[in-house]
């Protein structure tokens, strides 16, 4: 008896799997909109290392260790919060959806994101990298990024001699020649000035 009491307990879990796993027909009406990306913030504000936000603004603390997937783009954008100007790097990892990484341009974790993918070639940043957030042991607010490809980790260390124009650019330059993108120019400041 225990033997088909067993069988039909994994045949009811297998039914609830192939459920879960089966597409869901969309329906016509009113519902929730689509989510085409999910914003991660990367800092150690709200108690983790990088958290999302929910539907009412609050911080969910994201609990995986890693997140894997392959970089799409980099951006700078400066913003406001709190009545200050800031400057946030983006970066957008197509993974089992689209992620948009937002931090600090100028904290550990970014920093550490920007100097591992402008070490990397175009065609190595056509494969799926690793980042991994590390908490700093020293200090409770910093936040460092470990980023890995194939299971190796990519060292690219950098210090305050580091030229983060030149580091960004390359970083910049790196991913969209990977994704079969146009590289732009670099104009020289006199003929900006003069254009």
């Amino acid at each position: 008896m225990k033997g088909i009491e067993a069988l039909q307990a994994i045949a009811h879990n297998l039914q609830q799997l192939t459920t879960a796993l089966t597409p869901t027909k969309q329906t016509l009406g009113f519902g929730a909109a689509p989510k085409g990306q999910v914003w991660v913030f990367c800092n150690r504000s709200k108690g983790g290392v990088w958290y999302s936000l929910n539907e009412q603004n609050q911080p969910v603390i994201i609990e995986h260790q890693s997140l894997t997937g392959y970089i799409r783009k980099l951006e700078f954008k400066e913003t406001v919060r709190r009545n200050e100007k800031s400057h946030k790097l983006h970066c957008y990892i197509e993974a089992d959806q689209l992620y948009i990484l937002e931090g600090s341009a100028t904290a550990h974790f970014c920093k550490g994101l920007l100097s591992a993918i402008a070490f990397l070639t175009p065609k190595q940043l056509k494969q799926p990298l690793t980042l991994v957030p590390q908490p700093s042991t020293e200090n409770g607010e910093v936040l460092f990024t470990n980023v890995y490809q194939d299971g190796n980790q990519v060292f690219a260390p950098y210090d305050d001699q580091t030229d983060w124009k030149l580091t960004s650019r390359a970083a910049i330059d790196g991913v969209r020649v990977a994704n079969g993108e146009a590289v732009a120019p670099v104009v020289p400041r006199q003929e900006a000035a003069a254009a």
